[in-house]
């Protein structure tokens, strides 16, 4: 079983996400926006993020980079999430994702983005 911190400013799409986690085996916690990311990451790592790439605060983008910049945390699967059209998937391969996925988001896709991001 894999912790997950799960970044969107739906809490909606958080319940949904944490369920959907559940159901393949996982447990998650949520963060609504960067401020509050970068702030739970400060003590406690989780073993892969799925992050909005549109946040109040910042853009996950962004949050992304600055992930793969710091020791701590430049090792962690990060799957991209969005619903912005058109997807925004080279930027989020430039930006160090490991994956991304398209809202609104299908449990097999889930599983599957997260297998291929080396989630089990």
């Amino acid at each position: 079983m894999a912790r997950i911190l799960v970044v969107d400013d739906e809490q909606l799409t958080l319940d949904m996400l944490a369920a959907f986690l559940r159901l393949i085996g996982h447990e998650s916690v949520g963060t609504l926006n960067r401020q509050q990311t970068l702030d739970r990451l400060a003590y406690d790592l989780p073993d892969a993020v799925l992050l909005d790439i549109m946040l109040p605060d910042g853009s996950g983008l962004d949050i992304c980079r600055e992930l793969r910049a710091r020791p701590d945390t430049a090792h962690l699967p990060i799957v991209m999430i969005s619903a912005y059209s058109p997807p925004l998937v080279r930027e989020a391969e430039e930006a160090g994702a490991n994956g991304y996925l398209m809202k609104p988001i299908r449990l097999e896709d889930l599983k599957a983005a997260l297998q291929r991001a080396g989630v089990h």
